[in-house]
Parts: C-alpha cells; sequence; structure tokens
C-alpha cells in the first residue's frame, strides 16, 4: 500500500472497530497533524477522540517523525483546533524505529524527548509559515498530556484484530474458513413460517388433498422426509450466511446472494407442473452454480439450495413462480 491507501484502510479497520461515534479520514496539507479520527461522542473535536497516525515507510518509523507527529497534534490542540486526543496511534506496519518503540514504552522519557528535541524536531516543521518556539504555555501543555496515551500499532497487532478480518477479506480475497454445522431445531419456528407454508401448500397441491399444516405434512409417508431435507436446506443457509455476515462486510454475503438469485431466477419463472415441481427444478439446478468471491468453496450445495427458500422466507420470490 501507499500513503493513501493505508489511511483508506485505516479508515475502514477503525469504523468496524466498536466504540466510535463517527470515524473520519483527514486529507491534505491542513490536516493539523490528524489522518484517521475515532470521534467518541457526537461532541467529536470539542470531546474525546483517537487520533491514528498512518506512517507508510520503508523501515521504522524514526525518532524525529514520531516527535514531529505528536509534536503537531499537541501544538494544534494547544491552539485551540481540536482537544487534545484521547489516544493517539502510530499505525506502522513496518513497526517504529527501536529507539522511538522505546519511547512508547516509557511515556515519561518520551514526554521529556519531545521538549528537549523541540527546536529540531517541531519548531520548523509543523508549519511552513512560522517557527514554533517551545514558549512556556505551550510546554506546560504538552507536560500536561498523559504519553501512556501513545501507542504503537503494526501489522502483526492489526492482523490480530477481528475487526481486520471483513477487510482482508474484502479487498485481499483472504479465506474466511469456514462457518460452523448447521443446527436444525427439532419443531419448526416462528422465523421460517412463510417459505414452509408455501411447501405446505405445494404438498397439498401434488397430494389434490390439503394439509392442514406443516405437521400434518411431517407425518406424510412420501412428504414428510422431503419436508424435512428442505429445513435441513433452509438451515445450512442460515448458518452460512450468519457466520459471513458476522465476519465479512455486507457487501460479500450480498454480493453471494446475488450470484445465487441470477443464477436460478430464469429456472425459477419456467412454467411447471405444478408448486412442488418448481421446487424440485429449482433445487437440483442450484446445486449446479458455482458463485464467485471468497465464500465460493464453503458454498455446499444445501447452502445453495437453502438460499432458494430464503428468498421465499424474506419475500424475494415465491415458490408459486410469482413474487408475492
Amino acid at each position: 500500500m501507499n500513503d493513501t491507501e493505508l489511511e483508506q484502510f485505516c479508515r475502514a479497520w477503525v469504523e468496524k472497530k466498536s466504540g466510535y461515534f463517527e470515524v473520519k479520514r483527514y486529507a491534505g496539507s491542513g490536516d493539523l497533524g490528524r489522518d484517521v479520527v475515532g470521534f467518541v461522542t457526537d461532541k467529536r473535536h470539542d470531546g474525546e477522540w483517537d487520533n491514528y497516525q498512518c506512517k507508510q515507510y520503508r523501515s521504522g518509523v524514526a525518532v524525529s517523525q514520531g516527535l514531529l507527529a505528536v509534536g503537531k497534534i499537541l501544538y494544534w490542540a494547544w491552539k485551540g483546533e481540536f482537544t487534545a486526543p484521547r489516544k493517539f496511534y502510530f499505525v506502522a506496519p513496518r513497526r517504529l524505529a527501536r529507539k522511538l518503540e522505546g519511547y512508547v514504552d516509557k511515556p515519561s522519557e518520551f514526554k521529556q524527548a519531545l521538549l528537549d528535541n523541540w527546536d529540531a524536531a517541531c519548531a520548523k516543521s509543523i508549519t511552513s509559515k512560522e517557527t514554533i518556539a517551545l514558549d512556556t504555555s505551550l510546554r506546560v501543555f504538552i507536560e500536561a498530556f498523559d504519553f501512556k496515551n501513545v501507542h504503537s500499532i503494526n501489522i502483526d497487532d492489526m492482523m490480530a484484530d477481528p475487526a481486520v478480518k471483513p477487510l482482508l477479506i474484502e479487498k485481499f480475497g483472504a479465506d474466511p474458513g469456514t462457518y460452523p454445522p448447521a443446527v436444525v431445531p427439532v419443531h419448526v419456528v416462528s422465523a421460517e413460517m412463510r417459505y414452509i407454508q408455501e411447501l405446505v401448500d405445494a404438498y397439498g397441491e401434488r397430494a389434490k388433498s390439503l394439509f392442514k399444516d406443516h405437521a400434518e405434512v411431517l407425518d406424510h409417508a412420501e412428504h414428510g422426509p422431503d419436508l424435512r431435507r428442505q429445513r435441513d436446506r433452509y438451515f445450512e443457509a442460515d448458518a452460512f450466511q450468519k457466520f459471513y455476515r458476522d465476519n465479512t462486510s455486507a457487501s460479500v454475503i450480498a454480493g453471494f446472494r446475488k450470484d445465487i438469485h441470477y443464477g436460478v431466477v430464469d429456472r425459477w419463472n419456467e412454467s411447471a407442473a405444478d408448486t412442488l415441481a418448481r421446487v424440485e427444478s429449482v433445487m437440483k439446478y442450484a446445486g449446479t452454480i458455482t458463485p464467485a468471491g471468497p465464500l465460493a468453496k464453503y458454498a455446499h450445495v444445501p447452502v445453495k439450495q437453502g438460499m432458494c427458500h430464503h428468498f421465499v422466507n424474506d419475500g424475494e420470490m415465491s415458490w408459486k413462480g410469482k413474487k408475492p
């Protein structure tokens, strides 16, 4: 990644972390030392906020660069542009230079190093318009800042954070891992009633005798085993969706659903001898679809078939061959 790409990735990552009211990326010469900001409350810069300073260098971030980054933020906070940040994070995939990392680990030494090296590291580099002297007021402001709130985040830290996993899947095609086995409730639950009722009607149409409810179908010698298989498919797709909805981005699961939908829609709309014949035809065809994307390897036949029941359950389609 280049500098901009790292900042964009950092913003997306921070947005997936819990605890922020809003996340914003600042870009350009007027960022006042801010790259990615996480606002804790709706007070934004009038309240608590965290600063994520992105540093994409070929080697570790040097001491002078680290002192300037913190010094710039504290200077503009002292000037009243914003409050001092609650937390200051160096986001440096290639880590900090050893000495700078040592300062992060020893907050009192970090503070003293900034004060002692202000003229060399900060005075002429915060703004090109003037030299910023470390006067008494600014010194007091820096001394009041708690340097234990300065942290570093390297590539290992980012990869260990669960919030980054959806981004790795979406942007780099990382393997999302397999979903947990489906658990089919013994009794039909309210969440599945829409597609179940359509199947009950379809079995009655085939038998030329209406079934009172799903319990009566389940007791039927021919249609009972089939309804159980349909429920297996539904809950396989349910386990699949729930896991990847929580562990990938919304666009990944939406893309998967779209692939299945477009894969079966023409077969769905073909004329059929009866409703159950449509179900049988679509189920057979759904199992042959090869979706794209990072979830493809885990899209087993029951998942693709069960997704069709979810389309019915979500009101997107109807086994009757027309949208409800």
